[in-house]
């Protein structure tokens, strides 16, 4: 890993984590408001959202189909990821994750296939994830606005 030209140890870069570590609570907060999730179903549920569309929308962006500059609906592939995979990652017992799975499957908050679960698209009446979206984009937007006077004298 290269070396960085913030100071770890310095004030910025405390501020920058409590920045970071302020909206991973957040975000978990507004799972559990508007999807009514605890904190477990909301790892295994952002696990899966976003292993799921990850290759997809990289792809897509890869391949030139998705820019900033195109219209804001775009199928992209979504790829099926198994309960091992979230219980390795996450480090969670892998009964719990199949458990939840399954549970988040019959909230009709993910799809199951033969190979896997998967994050369907969300768009329409699969659309649970509009307010996380929304507060994405909200906190990318805050982030921006308080880590800019530190990163920008950076060269």
């Amino acid at each position: 890993m290269g070396q960085t030209l913030i100071d770890i140890d310095g004030i910025p870069a405390r501020y920058m984590t409590l920045l970071m570590i302020g909206e991973l609570v957040d975000i978990t907060t507004v799972f559990g408001e508007k999807l009514n999730l605890n904190v477990t179903d909301t790892f295994i549920l952002a696990s899966l959202a976003f292993f799921s569309s990850r290759r997809g929308l990289l792809d897509a962006v890869d391949r030139g189909e998705l820019t900033t500059d195109g219209p804001g609906i775009f199928q992209i592939q979504h790829h099926p990821i198994n309960a091992k995979s979230i219980h390795l990652k996450l480090g969670m017992s892998r009964e719990t994750v199949r458990r939840r799975l399954i549970y988040l499957e019959q909230r009709g908050l993910i799809k199951k296939r033969d190979d896997g679960y998967f994050f369907p698209v969300q768009i329409g009446e699969d659309d649970v994830t509009r307010h996380l979206r929304e507060y994405c984009v909200a906190a990318a937007l805050r982030l921006h606005d308080k880590l800019t006077p530190y990163l920008a004298s950076l060269p």
